[in-house]
């Protein structure tokens, strides 16, 4: 092997931060090293705890799971921990009485409504230029191309059927991820997908059986991945006689573990109850707001 020439490389590497900027490349221990990693706390102390210290600045995050397990109303709570956030509901079910329950405020949750997959990752983009901090896509799965969509409109006209092409959420993805990435590392946006879980067809007896929308390119993109469920129900007793059940649901234990973590160590779980009309409480203040509850329904009926 010949003698490595350190004084050309180093000159090289000068010349490259003169024409393309300060910082553009650098070596280990450099003021430009990315040696710390930008937090912000998530405001439930466990969930801080198993993704390092809170969720990264300028990143990529999912959460996924199955229907009913607490993915948007994780986005609402996210959102309302920062001074500004961008919310696009590509499923067309922002609740806007869920966004202020969370804690989410006027002029501080901004909603844009998309209406194509495009639309959704353009504006995502746009914000992410202007500085916007955290912005939250709900879901992954609806991010259906324009084309496709302009098909299916078409098809129906003619009363006649048109498949959906296979996998164009995953092109528009892929598209759009190498772009947006280092747009929200130099802006600080944290973007957040949600994300639904789909069978696996032909699934081994062991492995996952289950999968995520949105093709591979997501998931290298993501700094962190968090698989949430609906571990059990928070209950009290009925008090309505509206209702033939004898326990009224209140709330829910969400169960969070993270699957991949760019940040931290991952495989690493929590369970966090949530109240459905206060948010995300502790353990050590659910027996309270249970009797809290049932004595404030109870009132109303008796």
């Amino acid at each position: 092997m010949g003698v490595v020439d350190k004084k050309a490389i180093m000159a090289l590497c000068d010349s490259i931060n003169k024409k393309d900027g300060e910082g553009t490349v650098f070596t280990v221990g450099s003021k430009h090293s990315n040696l710390r990693i930008e937090r912000w706390s998530t405001g439930i102390e466990d969930l801080d705890y198993i993704t390092g210290g809170g969720f990264p600045a300028g990143r990529v995050v999912e959460v996924f799971g199955p229907e009913s397990s607490g993915k948007t109303s994780l986005l609402y709570h996210l959102a309302a921990r920062h001074e500004m956030a961008l919310d696009i509901p590509v499923e067309g079910t922002y609740d806007e009485e869920r966004a202020k329950v969370f804690g989410n405020t006027p002029r501080q949750l901004i909603v844009f409504r998309a209406n194509t997959g495009e639309d959704a990752l353009n504006k995502a983009l746009q914000f992410a230029q202007k500085g916007m901090p955290f912005i939250g896509i709900d879901s992954v799965p609806s991010l259906i191309p324009r084309e496709d969509i302009e098909k299916v409109l078409k098809s129906s006209q003619r009363d006649s059927i048109e498949e959906q092409r296979i996998g164009g959420t995953a092109r528009l993805l892929n598209k759009y991820l190498p772009v947006i990435e280092p747009i929200i590392e130099s802006s600080g946006t944290t973007l957040l997908f949600t994300n639904q879980v789909r069978d696996k067809m032909n699934a081994l007896l062991f492995g996952e059986k289950t999968d995520t929308p949105g093709g591979h390119k997501l998931k290298h993109s993501c700094s962190l991945r968090i698989q949430v469920a609906r571990r059990g129900w928070i209950e009290i007793q009925n008090y309505d006689p509206r209702s033939s059940a004898a326990k009224e649901r209140i709330g829910m234990i969400m169960k969070c573990r993270v699957v991949k973590s760019k940040v931290s160590n991952p495989m690493q779980e929590c369970e966090v109850p949530m109240v459905f009309d206060r948010g995300f409480v502790s353990f050590a203040d659910l027996d309270a707001i249970k009797e809290e509850v049932a004595d404030a329904r109870a009132g109303q009926f008796n």
